[in-house]
């Protein structure tokens, strides 16, 4: 399943910040819209939305902006990450790009700081999950090193599985 964050029909600005999820299956089939859960802007939103698209069966997202916190808990979810060659692409290109593995996200720093977040204390009542646990404030990102590269071959069998490995 290929996950695209979708905008006024186009692949939206920022991951979180889309209106809506469109799930499309490996042959590019749309299989479901759904409005994004994260809309309301706090952690335990951002948190509904990341359980939506592991529910769905998520195997690979595209993304133009993530957040470096979001970034890590996709990958440590084994669901891979792509930011394609062009936002305004077309939605075939969008969908091919997918199948790249070269653009494939493989670690937080690819991605944008999440200080926002920091500015709000974190778990606090004042980030909007009420301690809930469901921003995972505390929770470490895998470093660098213990990411894995892969290697692309045009004749190369392409899956749609997250890279880092399983811990």
């Amino acid at each position: 399943m290929i996950v695209i964050p979708m905008s006024r029909g186009r692949l939206s600005g920022h991951f979180t910040k889309a209106q809506q999820l469109a799930f499309f299956s490996a042959d590019g089939q749309l299989q479901k819209l759904v409005d994004n859960p994260a809309l309301g802007g706090n952690c335990a939103d951002k948190s509904a939305m990341l359980n939506l698209i592991k529910q769905q069966g998520a195997q690979i997202v595209l993304v133009h902006q993530i957040g470096e916190r979001m970034l890590g808990k996709l990958l440590d979810a084994g669901i891979s990450v792509c930011r394609p060659r062009e936002r305004n692409g077309s939605l075939q290109q969008l969908l091919n790009d997918a199948c790249d593995t070269r653009l494939r996200l493989l670690d937080t720093s690819t991605a944008r700081p999440s200080l926002q977040h920091q500015n709000k204390g974190g778990c606090g009542e004042s980030c909007g999950c009420g301690g809930s646990g469901g921003c995972h404030h505390h929770a470490s990102t895998v470093p660098q090193s213990s990411l894995c590269r892969p290697q692309h071959c045009c004749s190369d069998e392409v899956h749609f599985s997250g890279f880092r490995p399983q811990k």
